[in-house]
């Protein structure tokens, strides 16, 4: 339990420092920054919510093809 509140903490924390602060410290952002939010951001927060409640693996196809000898 404490793992994934973790991650929670550090996915939170990157978010914030890499989203956040650019859209409300640089004026040029802020047009980009609060358009279509529906399209970027809410569909990667339920996706990332998905994956620490029920375990799932975002990027398994991936690890399974690095892993996997040729």
């Amino acid at each position: 339990m404490i793992a994934k509140l973790s991650t929670a903490i550090i996915y939170l924390t990157a978010f914030f420092n890499g989203v956040v602060v650019p859209c409300v410290t640089i004026p040029e952002n802020w047009q980009y920054c609060s358009k279509d939010l529906d399209v970027w951001l809410y569909p990667e927060l339920v996706r990332g919510w998905e994956a620490l409640t029920e375990g799932i693996c975002l990027y398994c196809d991936e690890k399974e093809k690095l892993d996997d000898p040729v």
